[in-house]
């Protein structure tokens, strides 16, 4: 069984006028919400992360720090993929196509709307869900890569 995991960056400081938002940080309830995240999977059984993809934007990126961190993952682990930023769904897709590497469980760490679309896509379960900051969806497969273009035996879970 695969398992992909997709999660939503934790919340970030508001866009300031004139600003990049590629560079805005995580707010301090974004940085805890992140925390309370990671420990919601570290303590969920069976949870094994292999890689996590990551976009590089800094809310994303400190994000994925918080998750490698409590769930005590070897930096090896961790991966910054840039097409993962204003990615579209169908870009999303490919990138995680390219980089997950034939782990078993992705953890990919990005922005909406690509990411509830993407899981939309995977998963009817989640057909016309958004997920909210520090927000993440689970999707199995039963088939060898999580991202089959015909892998439609998959089951999903919301947390």
């Amino acid at each position: 069984m695969i398992e992909l995991i997709l999660m939503r960056h934790a919340q970030a400081e508001p866009a300031a006028i004139d600003s990049d938002d590629f560079a805005r940080p995580l707010s301090a309830q974004g940085r805890a919400a992140a925390s309370q995240a990671a420990k919601r999977l570290a303590g969920t059984t069976g949870i094994s992360v292999d890689r996590l993809l990551y976009s590089p934007a800094k809310r994303t990126s400190e994000t994925a720090a918080i998750l490698a961190r409590e769930l005590a993952l070897a930096a090896a682990t961790l991966q910054a993929v840039p097409e993962l930023y204003l990615a579209t769904a169908a870009a999303l897709h490919a990138a995680v196509s390219r980089h997950h590497a034939g782990a078993k469980c992705v953890l990919v760490v990005g922005h909406n709307p690509s990411l509830s679309e993407f899981g939309s896509q995977l998963s009817p379960d989640h057909a016309q869900e958004h997920l909210p900051t520090a927000g993440f969806w689970r999707v199995f497969f039963e088939v060898r890569s999580p991202l089959h273009p015909h892998s439609d035996h998959s089951t999903a879970q919301k947390q």
